[in-house]
């Protein structure tokens, strides 16, 4: 091997293992090195830039290295669409999706998938419909992104499901976890409990945190608590959302002795910080016990508040008519340190206003509404 080669071969080498690390700083310094050296252009290398800038959050930087590659490829396409897919802008990367001589299963699935967590039905689904007609095979990801992008459309839902079945996509655990999580979200939970139970060993953590989310979604608190109970002996891993859900169960039972306990725990794992467990903590005190010094305590507690804790925080004093005037100073703080109230937020602190017999403040949060 001459010295050329083996050096080309050591630079792929460090650029596969920037991506795969994510360093930055490394593979700009390549990027620099490559511009400068005397090697050939080389749609390889520029592929693994457009990639690891893509992969790093950089898409200005992606989208350049893109346009300069000598000769893109379906892996150059799938690289930058990947890239306008993780920054939420799908349209332009279906732009790009449509430059494609053959675009490949990759590009379907990522496009797809872009559209569905944008919950943009018709377009994700044109594509999938497309990508049939057109006899590409599909795989677990393809189905488990179109279920996704099905969002309250049952009856194609129940499609997908059936294809799944008749495919052999059923055994991915990715088909399966779509398809708890949107049977829940539908209200069919016996039909969601099918799914999960029916899956036997090739369950993962988003098997079981999916689950005990419906459960808490249609107040089973009793079995949301036993299958929290289960997946933790069985050595799961558990998310900020199964642990809100939890809260949603003691919730539900109005048991306040078992959320103070939980609340223990969550308090050792540094989980009481997040904005989400503490919005369900926040719900489990204010609703069974009471008062409202705790709920202020859980809030101070987290480290970034997001718009549905300082929701929850207004609801909590909304419900309780001693602290009504308490929601009405919780909604301008949250507007003081930049949060734009949204649905939730008016109907709740309308609500305080009601308790406080005020039609004048009703009128000025109204108008308020109208505004936004």
């Amino acid at each position: 091997m001459n010295q050329i080669s083996w050096t080309l071969q050591r630079f792929r080498h460090l650029l596969r293992t920037c991506i795969a690390e994510r360093d930055l700083s490394t593979g700009k310094s390549l990027q620099t090195l490559y511009v400068k050296s005397l090697l050939p252009p080389s749609t390889y290398l520029s592929n693994h830039f457009i990639l690891l800038y893509s992969k790093c959050g950089r898409l200005v930087a992606a989208r350049k290295a893109f346009d300069h590659t000598p000769f893109p490829n379906v892996f150059s396409f799938n690289a930058i669409i990947y890239a306008y897919a993780k920054e939420s802008q799908p349209h332009i990367a279906h732009q790009l999706f449509d430059q494609i001589p053959q675009p490949d299963l990759v590009s379907y699935n990522t496009l797809i998938s872009a559209y569905a967590e944008r919950s943009e039905t018709e377009p994700a689904i044109r594509l999938f419909n497309g990508m049939r007609e057109m006899g590409l095979d599909m795989d677990g990801f393809t189905l488990s992104a179109a279920i996704t992008a099905s969002c309250d459309d049952m009856e194609l839902i129940s499609e997908l499901h059936s294809l799944a079945v008749s495919g052999g996509f059923d055994s991915y655990v990715s088909v399966n976890n779509s398809l708890v999580t949107y049977y829940s979200k539908n209200g069919l939970l016996e039909e969601a409990k099918r799914v999960f139970y029916g899956m036997g060993e090739i369950r993962d953590e988003v098997s079981w945190n999916s689950m005990i989310v419906a459960y808490g979604q249609h107040r089973e608190g009793v079995k949301a608590l036993g299958l929290f109970q289960e997946m933790v002996r069985r050595g799961f891993s558990v998310d900020m959302f199964t642990l809100a859900s939890v809260l949603t169960a003691f919730t539900c039972l109005e048991d306040l002795l078992g959320g103070l306990q939980f609340h223990a725990q969550l308090i050792k794992t540094g989980f009481h910080q997040n904005s989400h467990v503490g919005s369900g903590l926040i719900d489990l005190y204010s609703k069974c016990r009471g008062g409202m010094s705790d709920c202020r305590k859980v809030f101070e507690e987290i480290l970034e508040a997001d718009l549905v804790l300082w929701n929850t925080m207004i609801s909590g004093y909304s419900q309780n008519e001693e602290f009504s005037e308490e929601a009405l100073d919780c909604f301008r703080e949250m507007q003081r340190v930049g949060h734009r109230p949204d649905d939730c937020s008016f109907v709740c602190v309308i609500s305080a206003c009601s308790n406080l017999s005020s039609p004048s403040q009703g009128r000025q949060i109204h108008s308020l509404g109208a505004q936004v």
